[in-house]
């Protein structure tokens, strides 16, 4: 399918372009980010239209304009992604967590740019077109930059069946003792990095009682109880410090409590059912603060969903000890 060292070009010069593009959308507050008005990875002009113009790119370099070639100009961009993505990752301008949800949108941008590159350059191969689309990015990150991140909040709520009576469950509930790696079972938020949980510590259940949630790397939220019914709500606020949280911890861009990201509350519910079960609810909320909250909402929920899950299933593991 490839014929001879020419077509890679197009990989080359995709991953070239990439970092670029990174290395300028990740500039450090200066007169020169001041100028260019980027200096910011968590917009669209970086996530839609870095990714689209590494599929125009592949599509130039890929100057056979038959069957073969259009297929070539339709993988290169996904290897030019990988390599762009991986290259972050391994030189520390990105972090796992990111790179992985960024990952399927760079790929689906690349392969719209690769589709709509084929068609305009089998037309017109004009170098002035071509520079033209490549700095879409750097035209309309500064027109971007105009406009304030949207706010929206998030909820996610998950539940359990749990074979045990409602004491032993609140008493799960208002004391997490250490988890050990064998309880924490393989899920999405440990695959992409996430520090998984290790205790919690509640020093009075009562309103205005201050619960500990101690995750692993470093990491650890203080906790308000904000509403306490015996036997039936459990409620806290939550509070995460970003100056305290270690850098190894998560990445800049999913830092609890920073610029785009906050847990604002978590919430427990026990239902007696009819036949003497309990049905234990958990549910949060939680603040996005980007530009496209349609699409890192789609992410913060599904992991949201999954950390809450792990820890459901934990209680009902626990509930279920003699």
């Amino acid at each position: 399918m490839i014929k001879n060292a020419k077509n890679w070009k197009g990989l080359l010069y995709g991953v070239a372009y990439g970092l670029l593009a990174r290395g300028i959308f990740g500039l450090e507050p200066d007169y020169l980010q001041s100028y260019i008005h980027a200096g910011e990875l968590m917009t669209k002009s970086f996530l839609f239209l870095v990714p689209f113009a590494m599929g125009l790119i592949a599509a130039y370099c890929n100057d056979t304009i038959k069957q073969p070639g259009k297929i070539v100009s339709l993988i290169m961009p996904l290897f030019a992604v990988i390599g762009f993505v991986g290259i972050s990752v391994l030189i520390g301008w990105e972090g796992f967590i990111c790179a992985l949800m960024a990952l399927p949108i760079f790929a689906c941008m690349a392969l719209l740019g690769a589709l709509i590159g084929v068609n305009i350059f089998k037309r017109n191969r004009n170098k002035v077109l071509v520079s033209i689309l490549l700095a879409l990015p750097f035209v309309f990150a500064p027109i971007e930059s105009q406009f304030k991140l949207d706010e929206k909040i998030f909820s996610e709520h998950t539940s359990i069946i749990i074979d045990a009576p409602d004491e032993v469950v609140w008493q799960n509930l208002t004391r997490v003792r250490p988890i050990t790696e064998s309880e924490n079972k393989p899920s999405l938020f440990q695959f992409m990095g996430f520090p998984r949980p290790l205790e919690a510590e509640l020093d009075t259940v009562a309103v205005g009682g201050v619960r500990k949630a101690i995750f692993d790397r470093g990491l650890f939220f203080t906790e308000t109880v904000t509403q306490m019914q015996p036997l039936r709500t459990l409620a806290f606020s939550i509070e995460a410090d970003p100056n305290s949280i270690p850098p190894a911890a998560l990445d800049e861009h999913v830092m609890v409590g920073g610029q785009y990201f906050d847990v604002l509350e978590g919430r427990y519910k026990i239902e007696k059912l009819d036949d003497g079960k309990i049905l234990l609810h958990l549910s949060s909320q939680f603040r996005l603060s980007t530009r496209f909250n349609f699409y890192s909402g789609f992410w913060s929920q599904l992991i949201m969903r999954d950390i809450q899950e792990n820890i459901l299933e934990i209680i009902k593991n626990r509930c279920r000890q003699p």
